[in-house]
């Protein structure tokens, strides 16, 4: 039975309606796409349960209809129901009817009713659900819900990014991550941006090479969202970052036509500030017996000149809905055309590359309720495009003239589609099967694709004919199913079980443009190059770069899930639930490279009604989270990878900027030999999945009828991480001269099989984390979130909250913001034990504090007003070398924490500016105009006051040598989103 005490209370009747602005979402419905409605039905007068009442549960837009039975203990129960509003209905013989309108259900929301009936036969009493805020005294997950209508008075950018940070521990990352649309991404409670998982209609849309993002639908498709910042239930893993769940828009019994343009208006685009060199660029040499010095650059001159970059974008969509069959079988379509063109300067203002993106979306979805317990869905959405490149050149007077030739292309995107089942077996057990497939496409072509790279490092410019650094046919591919069972037991126990599984396959092939990259480098005299070699002479330099990789590569990822919702007594509820994962990767040849089996996963939940009113609670979670290895270290590490660098002297440049080399200067940097390798001798044999314990404890409670407060705090730990390591120092202390690398958890024992001696027999290695050298892996997330709320009640809404966050260590996580680098799996960080001499410290994503205000006021009766700002602290900076000063002898590449002869352990470099971002928008309803069903004309400004704090320096201190100073160290390397203004005109027939 569900308790009724245990649920919330309102006068005669009272709703936990789980609004789409909660802070925290019901324990005891863990689904990323359904809700459900439970609730009890007593007597006013005794609280005696009323048997046999009948529950009508409603949707008038599409006809839906379910008819329960109250139990003997006063209950109801509706495991499963599509997110949507719906009206309900309480009816016994000799009492007064009782109605609900409006009920909102949400994605993982459970609206959960207490209905006090008053014997009588007349009066019918109705509430509007809409109205009743009410905290859910069984939650204690953190996550936050809003729908589509919602975000629709709020300046909100059409993307995922932007909807994920309204919700309290979730900051914007560093801005050279980006999903394969350009779009921003988020850091969920410290953890790095490729730490998340995306779903939509249940089906996961993460980009699973290397977790950066996901595939993108039309936004105008989107019905409602729910963003999970910790917590989660057992149902979910392969995520320690949060997960992002949202629904589509589907069809009704009536008729709908409409068209919606979305215009950015060019000419109000705001400033994106330029960056200029920090300190001379010089070098000295002695030419006749007199010191002659030659600068490359002066402090001032230009690095990034972005005074003439530019953005114009435009969407129009079409869509139409309606109903096959009345009642029964409904269809929703959307397409949308997109003219997207973005200017940016390069070379130093030199040149102006131009990039356009205009192929449409589209997305369809067929929706058969084949009766009131059983229904089945199917979607399918098409994002792929090409975004053409072209490079320009200026005239004397700084007019676009002729195209430099540089033209490139690159696919991306996808079909993709899913099936979905959804049946209540009985009014306690539902279930829910799926099916589905998603495709990611990254393949870039160009014109001069036969032209090597060449670029000049000290001059920050591109040379030669090339248009594309690198020419890939890359394409990734998600089969995934899905089972869930949602059985209510007994009285107490709800019980969800259910399986999923992932076939991934990904498809790689990379080749520099021209089979080779060119670097001039000027080098000072002492400088000491990556392989060792110390410069002679200040002077100009060639660094040689070869790479290539290719191959197919499999991923199997299964899952299976137990979780028991517990009422222990009227006031306290438990959620008590266990993940098992196996996680298996393999490499070019099939073979299985990665295997990780019988991944325990444990989660605790636990929410307790403080007073027994429903009005206060306190809730605390514990539980583990597992992230799976990324199919980009199949492809690099498993896969033939090609990599190595060779310096050279500079005997002069030829006409097409190819340099004419001279004598080579050392050793070659050899990171990949161009050999597949053994799947034993690249992954240590005692291989752990990389996971995250965390722990919440806080409280929620009404202020009053309008206002709620809340409070609360989270401890993530990350346990373990998975990453490429060298085994060099260990194979010295057994007296082999080695430099083989391996995927292994830095800071524990390794053992692998390996050809040390190149006999052609693998021998076994054990080799303990002493050996290894490298320290345990560490990152620390501690937060505190303050929160206030008034919910929406036709008038106005509020939303406040403060996180104070702090996270510390020496791993970042899947990717690397002190480079820019994305190789899930395979950054720089643990490649040898001198790259983590002072790696501990505030990570990049470490944001001391931030404050969050959004609002919404109808001036009018057509006219709302909204508001959004963010004011975030900054995050730590850092001083990098290209050496290490303790023992040179030992370095080989790497960004480290010795710049010269000095220590600059992380973080110790201060931190860059606040940042403060308000948006606004205005929102006028033209519905009362009779030629329309609804309309609406928008005004969103994002950035309205243009703000263009830096977001990121940089802290590369040493250029390519140790002692060989970066002059362009301490520039801005990016700033705050320049403000962007749009127009939105949407109307419905």
């Amino acid at each position: 039975m569900i308790h009724k005490n245990n649920i919330f209370k309102k006068a005669a009747l009272c709703v936990a309606v789980c609004s789409s602005l909660t802070l925290y979402s019901a324990q005891s419905l863990a689904s990323n796409v359904d809700g459900a409605i439970k609730g009890v039905v007593t007597q006013q007068q005794n609280a005696a349960p009323i048997a046999g009442a009948t529950v009508t549960i409603t949707n008038e837009t599409n006809g839906f209809s379910k008819t329960l039975v109250v139990d003997a203990n006063g209950q109801f129960n509706l495991n499963s129901i599509p997110v949507g509003v719906y009206n309900v209905r309480i009816e016994k013989d000799g009492f007064q009817t009782s109605e609900l309108k409006d009920v909102t259900i949400g994605i993982g929301k459970v609206a959960a009713l207490e209905v006090q009936m008053t014997e009588g036969s007349l009066e019918v009493i109705s509430v509007t659900g809409s109205r009743i805020a009410r905290v859910d005294t069984t939650s204690s997950e953190a996550s936050f819900n809003i729908s589509a209508d919602e975000l629709n008075r709020l300046p909100v950018a059409p993307d995922i990014t932007s909807v994920a940070l309204l919700a309290p521990g979730v900051n914007l990352g560093d801005s050279r991550f980006a999903d394969a649309k350009g779009n921003a991404l988020a850091s969920f409670g410290g953890a790095s941006q490729a730490e998340n998982v995306y779903y939509v209609n249940g089906l996961n849309m993460t980009n699973f090479r290397n977790g950066v993002g996901g595939a993108s639908i039309p936004f105008l498709a989107y019905e409602s969202f729910q963003v999970k910042t910790g917590g989660y239930s057992a149902e979910f893993g392969r995520s320690t970052g949060g997960v992002v769940s949202s629904v589509t828009k589907s069809g009704t019994n009536e008729f709908k036509f409409g068209l919606q343009h979305r215009q950015s208006i060019g000419s109000l685009y705001g400033d994106r500030p330029s960056s200029y060199y920090q300190a001379d660029d010089c070098q000295q040499n002695i030419v006749d017996g007199e010191i002659v010095e030659t600068c490359s650059n002066r402090i001032g001159d230009v690095i990034s000149d972005n005074s003439r970059d530019s953005r114009e974008t435009s969407t129009t969509d079409i869509f139409a809905s309606g109903a096959l069959i009345e009642d029964t079988l409904f269809f929703y379509g959307l397409y949308e055309m997109r003219d997207n063109e973005y200017e940016d300067l390069i070379d130093r203002g030199n040149g102006i590359r131009v990039r356009k993106d205009d192929d449409p979306y589209y997305l369809a979805r067929l929706d058969w309720n084949i009766n009131e317990d059983h229904s089945l869905s199917a979607w399918m959405f098409k994002d792929e495009s090409t975004l053409a490149t072209t490079d320009y050149d200026f005239d004397e007077n700084g007019v676009r003239i002729n195209e430099s030739g540089k033209n490139s292309e690159t696919l991306s995107g996808g079909t993709s589609w899913s099936i979905r089942y959804n049946g209540n077996i009985t009014d306690y057990l539902s279930i829910s099967a799926m099916a589905g497939k998603v495709e990611f496409t990254d393949t870039t072509t160009a014109d001069g694709s036969d032209c090597p790279v060449i670029y000049d490092l000290s001059a920050g410019q591109s040379l030669g004919c090339w248009a594309s650094f690198t020419i890939e046919n890359n394409s990734d591919e998600r089969e995934q199913y899905r089972f869930d069972v949602d059985w209510l037991v007994t009285d107490n126990h709800n019980l969800r079980f259910g399986y999923d599984a992932e076939k991934n396959t990904s498809t790689s092939e990379v080749n520099l443009s021209g089979g080779i990259y060119y670097a001039y480098q000027n080098f000072e005299a002492g400088a000491v190059l990556p392989n060792g070699y110390t410069i002679q002479e200040s002077a100009r330099y060639a660094r040689v770069r070869n790479y290539k990789v290719g191959g197919e590569f499999g991923i199997n990822n299964e899952a299976f899930y137990i979780e028991d919702i517990w009422n222990v007594t009227d006031q306290l509820t438990l959620n008590i639930g266990l993940r098992w994962e196996s996680f298996e990767n393999l490499n070019a040849d099939g073979e299985t490279f990665v295997e990780m089996s019988n991944q325990f996963a444990p989660r605790l939940g636990l929410a307790y009604d403080i007073f027994g009113d429903g009005e206060h609670k306190v809730f605390a979670n514990a539980g583990r989270y597992h992230l799976p290895v990324a199919s980009n270290t199949n492809v690099r590490l498993a896969g033939a990878e090609l990599y190595t660098h060779d310096y050279y002297e500079l005997e002069g440049v030829g006409s097409d900027d190819v340099p004419q080399l001279g004598g080579k200067l050392g050793e070659t940097v050899v990171f990949g030999d161009g050999t597949a390798p053994s799947p034993v001798s690249v992954r240590a044999s005692n291989l752990e999945a990389m996971y995250q314990d965390e722990f919440i404890i806080g409280y929620q409670g009404m202020i009053n009828e309008d206002w709620s407060a809340g409070v609360k705090y989270t401890r993530r730990e990350l346990k373990s991480v998975i990453d490429d390591a060298s085994a060099e120092k260990a194979f010295e202390s057994i007296g082999i001269d080695d430099d083989h690398f391996l995927l292994l958890n830095p800071g524990k024992g390794a053992s692998f099989e390996y050809d040390a001696d190149g006999d052609g027999v693998l021998e076994q290695y054990n080799f303990t984390a002493e050996q290894l050298g490298y320290p345990e892996a560490k990152r620390n997330y501690n937060a505190v979130d303050l929160m206030l709320e008034r919910a929406w009640d036709g008038l106005w809404m509020f939303k406040a909250n403060y996180t104070w966050s702090q996270s510390y260590g020496n791993a970042e996580g899947y990717v690397k913001s002190d480079n820019g680098q994305d190789d899930a799996g395979l950054t720089t960080d643990w490649d040898y034990p001198y790259l983590m001499d002072g790696a501990n410290g505030y990570l990049p994503n470490d944001r001391r504090h931030a404050i969050k205000l959004f609002a919404s006021y109808a001036l009018s009766d057509n006219l709302i007003f909204g508001m959004n700002t963010r004011l975030t602290s900054g995050r730590p900076r850092n001083a990098l070398g290209a050496g290490y000063f303790p023992d040179q002898g030992s370095y080989h590449y790497g960004d480290t924490y010795y710049v010269g002869d000095t220590k600059f352990s992380r973080g110790s470099f201060g931190r860059t500016p606040w940042t403060a971002t308000v948006d606004a928008n205005f929102k006028y309803d033209l519905s009362n105009y009779d030629v329309f069903d609804s309309a609406y004309v928008a005004l969103n400004i994002y950035n309205l006051f243009d703000a263009s704090n830096v977001t990121n320096y940089e802290e590369v201190a040493e250029s390519e040598a140790a002692f060989n100073a970066n002059a362009q160290f301490g520039s801005p390397v990016s700033w705050q989103s320049p403000r962007r203004v749009e127009v939105i005109f949407n109307m419905t027939f």
